[in-house]
């Protein structure tokens, strides 16, 4: 299992996903990325040229997280992202299986 920031494009997971400690968590027991979908965009956009035009919150996008007190994943996602198949990619992608440790969560911030 893994954390990290993803968009979902042509089909596919793009982003990063890393391992993480628990002793990075923070005062309420979450351990988040330390990436940037705008900072980390910039080496999407170098990877695949045609999204060279395209800026970052143009790509329906989310984040994983982890809750240590709850033992749960975290996933931060934009509302088209909601269907078994493309949740199961999501969970591919940050090696996570989609079970009752995973929690969606819509956010205003990921809105395409």
């Amino acid at each position: 299992m893994k954390i990290g920031i993803f968009w979902f494009y042509s089909d596919r997971i793009i982003g990063i996903a890393h391992e993480f400690n628990s002793n990075e968590k923070d005062s309420i027991g979450l351990i988040d990325s330390k990436y940037t979908h705008m900072e980390y965009w910039e080496r999407i956009k170098a990877d695949i040229s045609e999204l060279r035009y395209m800026e970052y919150d143009e790509v329906p996008r989310g984040r994983v997280i982890f809750d240590i007190n709850k033992n749960k994943l975290i996933i931060y996602l934009d509302k088209k992202l909601l269907s078994k198949g493309k949740v199961s990619k999501i969970c591919d992608f940050f090696d996570a299986e989609y079970d009752v440790n995973t929690v969606l969560r819509l956010d205003p911030h990921y809105r395409t």
